[in-house]
């Protein structure tokens, strides 16, 4: 284990050794899609910032209890590639505790909406395995004892957000702060039995589609709310009929994430176009 840790060393200290120099910049935050189902999205610093970002690469670590995995393979993330590497906790000190980083290095720089939207960005998308009933999941804070030790493990962000006719990407992330905000921890013993398994028969059909989708509830649920993301975190507009469609005949082909909310729950499924 500390010869992965030093290849993760070797590997990522390249960006780490960027500090953030101005107020424009990154957290990270959760958001909790129903059920064992959450989102990493990067929130902008409050900025007058018109200037729409590129991003080039990005990592975080997730820590979860010990013993509780999360899906990587069915995991969804900002540029379709992301790499999750597990490490046990033991063999950091803090056996309580197992965690994932998670990198990814885009292909294409992505683009952000400008800071001065204020718009969070989906970054990773995944699900924690075994319905675990007790013990929190966290984003690790970089000014953390655990980050500080294993400094691969902090948070970072390349990013090129000046508008000057260059492209120069630089941490975007404050290596020194805890770079997380808004939810960044979930209790697992806050999700009901109700919260936890009403929403998870639903399903779309058909999946691939290429014309009408239909969102197929469970009995009780009768009234939901949908929001459609495409595999860069944009917001894609389309309408639910009074039949629980949706027409997806004019978007692209590619990877979708549909969010469905009823009352309090919030579930979100993956849709593949053709």
């Amino acid at each position: 284990m500390k010869k992965a840790i030093n290849i993760l060393i070797l590997s990522f200290i390249y960006f780490l050794a960027t500090s953030l120099k101005a107020q424009d910049g990154y957290t990270y935050t959760f958001q909790h899609n129903g059920a064992y189902n959450f989102t990493v999205q990067a929130v902008p610093n409050t900025s007058s910032n018109t200037f729409a970002p590129l991003v080039q690469s990005y990592g975080f670590t997730i820590i979860v209890p010990d013993g509780v995995t999360i899906d990587t393979g069915s995991a969804t993330s900002l540029g379709g590639g992301a790499s999750a590497t597990f490490f046990d906790g033991t063999n950091v000190g803090m056996p309580s505790i197992d965690g994932y980083l998670i990198t990814e290095t885009l292909g294409s720089p992505a683009t952000y909406p400008a800071p001065s939207t204020a718009t969070n960005t989906n970054v990773y998308t995944f699900t924690v395995n075994g319905s675990p009933t007790s013990g929190t999941i966290y984003i690790l804070e970089n000014n953390s004892a655990l980050a500080n030790s294993v400094t691969p493990l902090k948070s970072f962000k390349q990013a090129d957000m000046i508008d000057d006719g260059t492209t120069v990407f630089v941490n975007v992330v404050d290596p020194n702060s805890a770079a997380v905000s808004g939810m960044s921890t979930f209790n697992f013993n806050t999700l009901s039995v109700e919260e936890t398994n009403e929403l998870d028969t639903l399903s779309l059909y058909p999946n691939p589609a290429s014309d009408i989708v239909k969102i197929i509830t469970p009995e009780r649920v009768n009234n939901i709310e949908i929001e459609i993301y495409d595999n860069s975190g944009k917001l894609i507009h389309l309408q639910l009929s009074e039949e629980n469609t949706i027409d997806v005949s004019n978007i692209a082909s590619g990877l979708y994430l549909v969010t469905i909310t009823s009352d309090d729950l919030k579930i979100t499924k993956k849709l593949i176009v053709k």
